[in-house]
């Protein structure tokens, strides 16, 4: 009962889907029965069957499968409107990404390996940094030890990183703050750090909120920004084209959006456990 976008439970979670048309409503045009699409809505997506307004579908090319385009809308629209819609990318730009071996993490990750950006990630087990190493990651660290601050200060001496992605929240955002150079941006897009912790831990995060000192953001030319997909969804005109581009992108190759892991949707409390636990990585898709 922590998140505030959702609805009163009961309710069918999942932001997006990917199948096949079984039915179209009256005047729906552009699509077809049996024509495969990818569509975002809000929640309703752990099921068989969506029923999802006409203009949040996607035709889905051959060359994307299924379980590889339902990868799209959430994650790699997160990452690319963190990345791409914050401000300027130029390569050899420093990134740091929390939570670096997550569904939005790995994301980031494909676009800032694409964008020629020096990468800095974070991740809880070793195992993880082992795969973000495979991955091209250039320095990667343990996210339990090591703080964003520090980490810039080792890495680069007084300068600091371009851009950081913060999926955590909490006592990493005044962190990151102090980790970038002039000219950078704190990027904030989630809350993880209250997932397991139950209303004691959402009641500390609020309370515990950093306040942004604005008269020292603009003595070190640096800037913030809050990233939630759910009222960018409620922009038709955005959403479309940011889910057109991304269809785009893998469709020519450009990225390689694939899930962490595919789990039957009988098995979705498994799946909900291993968010919970951090025992992910990249994105886990229900199959029904």
């Amino acid at each position: 009962g922590l998140y505030p976008a959702a609805p009163p439970r009961p309710f069918i979670p999942g932001y997006e889907s990917s199948g096949e048309v079984i039915a179209l409503g009256e005047g729906v045009t552009g699509l077809l029965v049996g024509q495969r699409v990818l569509a975002y809505h809000r929640f309703g997506g752990d099921a068989e069957r969506v029923a999802v307004p006409a203009a949040q579908v996607f035709p889905l090319p051959d060359a994307i499968s299924m379980q590889s385009a339902v990868v799209l809308p959430l994650n790699y629209g997160t990452a690319y409107v963190s990345l791409f819609r914050t401000g300027p990318v130029e390569p050899g730009m420093r990134l740091f990404l929390h939570a670096a071996a997550g569904g939005v993490g790995m994301a980031a990750v494909d676009f800032a390996t694409r964008a020629g950006l020096e990468i800095v990630g974070a991740a809880s087990s070793h195992f993880k940094r082992e795969r973000l190493q495979t991955e091209g990651v250039k320095h990667v660290v343990d996210s339990r030890k090591a703080r964003v601050d520090k980490v810039a200060r080792q890495l680069y001496g007084k300068s600091g990183f371009d851009i950081i992605i913060d999926s955590v929240g909490g006592k990493t955002i005044p962190q990151g703050l102090r980790a970038l150079r002039a000219g950078g941006r704190l990027v904030s897009c989630g809350v993880g750090s209250v997932s397991g912790r139950g209303i004691l831990g959402a009641l500390a995060l609020v309370l515990g909120a950093p306040r942004l000192n604005t008269l020292r953001m603009l003595q070190g030319s640096v800037g913030f920004y809050g990233v939630h997909l759910l009222p960018l969804m409620d922009e038709p005109r955005l959403v479309r084209g940011l889910i057109e581009r991304l269809i785009q992108l893998a469709t020519s190759g450009e990225i390689h959006p694939e899930p962490g892991r595919v789990l039957t949707l009988g098995e979705a409390a498994h799946a909900h456990r291993l968010l919970e636990t951090r025992r992910n990585v990249g994105k886990i898709v229900l199959r029904t």
